[in-house]
């Protein structure tokens, strides 16, 4: 009797020993936040906003980016993140949208981890800026938000599609860096993602350390 007794003392000690380390190893979502980045890991090209392009009329383009009003979009060598640049976003007139966006390719069911640091000069008087990023089903033909709604659930839904999808406008939080860090799964029938930052008149912001990471790649 004795004997069993201390079996059993011993398959208890055993079982709460194994659901100990299973609380103690790291989540997926943990995992995924230790995960260092690299550049090579960057699906976006000049994502850290470094390389510029000066054409013979003196104009000073960011390089590998889609621009509207490109005059809106300057180099800015004071108010940097990281490195020697960042883009300062600034609309001069209601009606003008300083934006740029850049399309990636993308694997179905895979998650993508979207970063990038803001900063937003005070006082913001117009539109909020926001994110105003998108999945594509073929090269131009963007996903609808009542078809995403079927991916995601409310939570996810809300923060990815302000606009277009992405957040919906930033917080307010004026004169210093702000993080914005967020995974999110491909859907079925998307191709491409486009990243895509929207800056309005009456707001000056600036943008630096842009990434779009496909995780899968790099389990």
């Amino acid at each position: 009797m004795r004997c069993l007794y201390l079996n059993l003392l011993l398959i208890v000690c055993l079982l709460f020993t194994s659901c100990k380390e299973g609380n103690d190893s790291p989540s997926d979502l943990d995992k995924l936040e230790e995960l260092e980045l690299k550049p090579i890991m960057n699906l976006l090209t000049n994502g850290n906003c470094e390389e510029w392009t000066t054409l013979p009329m003196g104009n000073t383009y960011l390089s590998g980016w889609s621009l509207r009003n490109k005059d809106c979009i300057i180099k800015e060598r004071d108010v940097v993140y990281e490195g020697s640049y960042a883009v300062c976003m600034l609309s001069p007139a209601k009606g003008i949208t300083a934006a740029l966006s850049q399309k990636v390719k993308v694997t179905p069911g895979h998650l993508l981890r979207l970063r990038f640091h803001y900063y937003i000069e005070p006082e913001c008087t117009g539109t909020k800026p926001r994110m105003y990023c998108y999945f594509r089903e073929g090269g131009t033909n963007n996903i609808p938000n009542d078809v995403l709604a079927s991916f995601y659930d409310d939570a996810t839904w809300g923060v990815i599609r302000g606009g277009g999808y992405g957040l919906s406008s930033f917080p307010l939080e004026y004169g210093e860096w702000q993080l914005f860090d967020y995974t999110i799964e491909v859907p079925a029938i998307a191709d491409y993602f486009v990243f895509e930052i929207h800056s309005y008149a009456g707001t000056k912001m600036y943008v630096d350390d842009c990434w779009v990471v496909d995780i899968d790649m790099y389990k």
